[in-house]
């Protein structure tokens, strides 16, 4: 049986600071949605550790976030026999801001756990997980939570039902030169208080009024070309914001129905975009 692994979406993403080593201290309540990833694994005693993926990989398999996160729960067993064939379904897009690899991730890490029986607690995993990824130990938690700092902080939300699009255009944007345009740009600081306060409300038009994403603005300065897709949006609806570092964009729609018909026409009149009608996951 395959296990899914979601896609995420930021709604709200603010940037507190810098920590030690470089890392941004983040704000931002991310929530799951039903696009998914699916990991079928199977276990070996040989040792070896192979990964197949059903679309050609951007980056060498070798740093395949799967493989990494595979690898590292081995090492921490300290049980050099332990293998496993992966294979890998690709639905989520690369380079979008969705954290399909972290999501893989987290999931290789739960999966194998349990097919190697090796009982480790959540706690134990969430260590591993930080260390593959700033957004990978989220996917070991609830369905929406607030995260602090690189991630690792941690707090748990009651997640509101809300129907959207996403859209992706072919243009990926590297995450590390996003970050540096926002630095380089000092960025606008928005307080997340007002963003709970309207999530706790789960009316869509407060949440939609609210939505932020800090690195919008330096994504758009380094690509141009991606303001379309928030255009392409509000033609359906005036809820959009861009999810993580880009270059996906989302809208929140009132129903799945006017999500799915605005979908449709999008993908209608621009087949080379990525589009996808969505719930997200409570």
């Amino acid at each position: 049986m395959p296990y899914h692994c979601p896609a995420k979406l930021n709604l709200f993403l603010g940037i507190e600071g810098l920590l030690p080593g470089g890392f941004h201290s983040l704000s931002t309540l991310m929530q799951r949605i039903g696009l998914c990833d699916e990991l079928e694994i199977y276990p070996k005693s040989d040792g070896r550790l192979t990964l197949r993926c059903d679309i050609q990989p951007t980056e060498d398999p070798e740093d395949n976030l799967v493989l990494k996160a595979a690898r590292l729960l081995k090492a921490r067993a300290g049980k050099p026999e332990l293998g496993a064939d992966i294979l890998l379904k690709k639905r989520i897009p690369t380079g979008a801001g969705l954290g399909g690899g972290s999501s893989d991730a987290a999931g290789t890490l739960v999966f194998l756990n349990d097919l190697w029986k090796l009982g480790l607690k959540r706690e134990k995993l969430l260590n591993l997980a930080l260390y593959l990824g700033s957004d990978v130990p989220f996917f070991l938690g609830p369905p929406a939570s607030l995260c602090r700092g690189r991630g690792e902080l941690i707090t748990e939300l009651k997640p509101r039902e809300f129907s959207l699009v996403v859209v992706k255009p072919s243009e990926s944007l590297p995450t590390a030169a996003v970050y540096r345009k926002f630095d380089e740009s000092a960025g606008e600081k928005l307080d997340c208080k007002a963003f709970l306060k309207a999530y706790e409300s789960g009316s869509i038009e407060d949440v939609g009024a609210s939505l932020y994403n800090a690195l919008e603005a330096p994504a758009v300065e380094l690509e141009p070309k991606i303001v379309s897709i928030r255009k392409l949006l509000e033609a359906y609806t005036p809820y959009v914001s861009m999810s993580g570092s880009g270059s996906a964009f989302f809208g929140l729609f009132k129903d799945l129905s006017s999500a799915a018909e605005a979908a449709s026409r999008i993908n209608a009149a621009h087949p080379d975009l990525f589009v996808c009608a969505a719930k997200t996951l409570t």
